[in-house]
């Protein structure tokens, strides 16, 4: 073997066996990340996503841009409607990466109301 691609061959089994999780003391053999011992592929507990709307005070179609442009960026936002007729926001969000209290700071930072309704 060449001397470059044993050290790719020793990297690669060190990934695999350290920075994956996969090494155990005093195990025989290395498994891969993506697989256990029986085959399944192990799954990390998510929080469901949930939805906050929020009362405010939109004036126009550019209104509506500025914040669709500026919350949609927001972490952890996952879907956003911004409603001008019913003066309302909508936000889908992952609470693992963002809250309510966030959220509500963002859009009184672009100049609107945001009382929770």
């Amino acid at each position: 073997m060449t001397r470059k691609f044993t050290a790719t061959f020793v990297l690669t089994a060190f990934c695999l066996a350290f920075c994956c999780g996969a090494y155990s003391s005093g195990a025989s053999s290395v498994s891969l990340c993506a697989s256990s011992s029986t085959g399944a592929v192990a799954a990390k507990p998510e929080k469901k996503n949930q939805t906050v709307v929020f009362k405010t005070h939109l004036h126009c179609e550019n209104c509506v841009k500025k914040v669709v442009e500026n919350i949609s960026y927001v972490k952890g936002v996952v879907d956003l409607e911004v409603s001008l007729a019913d003066q309302t926001i909508k936000v889908t969000y992952n609470p693992a990466k963002t809250d309510v209290e966030t959220l509500a700071g963002e859009i009184r930072k672009l100049g609107y109301k945001a009382e929770i309704q």
